[in-house]
């Protein structure tokens, strides 16, 4: 699923202050709710852990044994929502101290598996300065830049939202859409791509479904709303809020968790290379779903006349730009132009401030992230307002759930690696080397597209890690960025099911968008997506995050 899990549908009449429940991603299926399936779930979890420590692992060190248990168990309570999705990336705070994994420290100064068995092994000789991984070290974990990244995104999403400046360009870019009926499901499709590049896709979805019910309401004749239509319309909204978050790292948190698995591997990922592979990605992608959305729609001449003219009514009541939206833009271009040039930045610091230190881009773009926040909390509102832009209030808004699941998929994910598991599973995964590394890409991508559409999305890919990078251990030919970063924009392909993502809910929320519709061209926007995806795989991320590998 995308960000949040599906199970509520807010109502499309929500504003973008009012995202409705389940809308920040890590809450669970609602407001203290608890189905069946979690109830199952939260005795399931733990016996099914019980059962894999009575199973034999031939060549697995008990530290990995026991991690083992615990992927399966999280994976248990985070796929049926047995408890809220964050409350289960906190097991491994409890965990993994109480197991004792051994580490020691690697040549570039970061943890080195040392637990008997195939570490040993690959190692040559038990290391001298061994020790166990510990709370401190977790901690790393659930602050990393990446987290610290998030934090600032968020809070210049927040001011966005705050000052209704997405709900200006949104209406400013369905307006330049044109009349006719395909040019007006390209300007949804435009705006809802480019919004959610910077805030979360749930937002987007709530910002633009109003106006696209309007306008379906609007290109009514003779008190009839074209159903296909107005199904075009709010189906364009979710797909294209789901696709225009892949091209940022803050765009959705499956981004960032890729970014932190491939620290994991010594590739740091600024967030200008991230661009240079999720844009063209959105690119494609957007006018396939244009094409799949847009396939027998026809709309009457009057009926889009008076469509065009509902969306110019919409944009016309904005009125002028006001001094907070002016200076949320400025702050907004800034500190994107900043993130784009990272690489640049973090050379003329190194050569500059650091006397030719170096500085990892990636951290400049945690540090860029924190400036906007800064400046945010400092800039005064102007107009009427006698406040800042942010003040902590707003700051209340960011959802914390997401950033604690970060923290635990990441633990997870080293978890894995210190302990033996991910060398272990390497071996298990062998058999895959015979097989063409786009078949290995593409089946990964199908695999996760079908446990996203039932699972969230940040679930998905941090219980994929161990995999992940199992199956980058066994292509040596490939960068782990070419099975990572297409496993991760997968897991947000949740298109064909109303629970998929949030942006789906709340356009089969609406009442004009059929199950079956959605299913059936949700089927075909993944299947273009897998291939596109694949492609990525095997050219442009290699080229692009492979030489970002020693970092």
């Amino acid at each position: 699923m995308s960000e949040a899990t599906a199970s509520t549908e807010p109502s499309p009449s929500q504003g973008p202050s009012d995202p409705g429940p389940g809308a920040s991603g890590a809450g669970g299926s609602g407001p203290g709710a608890q189905g069946p399936a979690a109830r199952i779930g939260l005795l399931l979890g733990p016996a099914l852990a019980m059962g894999i420590l009575a199973l034999p692992m031939g060549g697995l060190a008990w530290d990995g044994h026991l991690v083992l248990a615990m992927l399966v168990l999280m994976a248990t309570w985070w796929i049926t929502e047995a408890i809220p999705l964050a409350a289960t990336a906190l097991v491994p705070i409890i965990v993994i101290p109480l197991i004792g994994i051994d580490v020691t420290v690697g040549g570039r100064g970061q943890l080195v598996c040392a637990t008997e068995g195939a570490c040993l092994e690959a190692l040559g000789e038990a290391p001298a300065l061994a020790r166990t991984l510990g709370l401190g070290d977790l901690g790393s974990y659930y602050s990393n830049p990446v987290v610290l990244l998030y934090i600032g995104g968020f809070l210049l999403g927040i001011a966005i939202e705050r000052w209704g400046l997405s709900t200006r360009i949104a209406y400013g870019l369905v307006a330049r859409g044109g009349a006719r009926p395909g040019l007006m499901l390209a300007g949804f499709i435009g705006a809802a791509g480019f919004i959610s590049m910077w805030i979360s896709n749930t937002s987007t979805s709530l910002i633009l479904t109003p106006l696209a019910l309007s306008v379906a309401a609007g290109s009514a004749v003779g008190g009839r709303e074209d159903p296909k239509f107005a199904s075009a319309l709010v189906l364009s909204i979710a797909y294209a809020a789901t696709i225009g978050g892949l091209a940022t790292p803050i765009g959705t948190p499956p981004n960032g968790i890729a970014l932190t698995q491939l620290r994991l591997q010594g590739i740091e990922v600024s967030f200008g290379q991230w661009m240079a592979v999720g844009l063209p990605v959105v690119i494609v992608l957007l006018p396939i779903a244009w094409f799949i959305l847009s396939r027998g729609l026809k709309v009457d001449a009057k009926g889009a006349a008076g469509a065009q003219a509902r969306v110019r009514q919409e944009l016309a009541k904005l009125g002028p730009l006001s001094p907070p939206e002016a200076r949320t833009a400025m702050i907004f271009f800034l500190i994107a132009g900043l993130w784009m040039i990272s690489t640049l930045v973090a050379e003329w610091i190194g050569a500059n401030l650091l006397s030719g230190g170096r500085i990892d881009s990636g951290h400049v773009d945690t540090i860029i992230a924190t400036l906007g926040a800064l400046l945010l909390f400092i800039v005064p509102a102007g107009g009427r307002e006698k406040r800042p832009l942010l003040i902590w209030d707003d700051a209340k808004k960011i959802p914390w759930g997401i950033l604690l699941l970060f923290g635990g998929g990441l633990a997870l994910a080293a978890a894995a690696d210190l302990s033996g598991l991910s060398p272990w599973l390497a071996t298990g995964l062998q058999g895959l080397t015979g097989l063409h590394p786009a078949i290995v890409i593409f089946l990964i991508g199908l695999l996760v597209i079908v446990i996203t559409e039932f699972a969230s999305n940040i679930a998905t890919i941090s219980l994929m890690g161990p995999v992940l990078l199992s199956v980058a251990t066994n292509n040596p030919d490939l960068s782990a960025a070419a099975f990572i970063v297409p496993a991760a924009m997968a897991a947000s392909m949740g298109f064909a099911m109303p629970v998929g993502s949030a942006s789906n809910a709340i356009a089969y929320g609406t009442g004009k968008v059929k199950q079956a519709d959605m299913i059936r061209r949700g089927l075909m926007l993944n299947l273009c997506a897998l291939i596109v995806l694949t492609i990525v795989g095997l050219t442009l991320a290699p080229l692009v995050l492979g030489a970002a590998a020693g970092g």
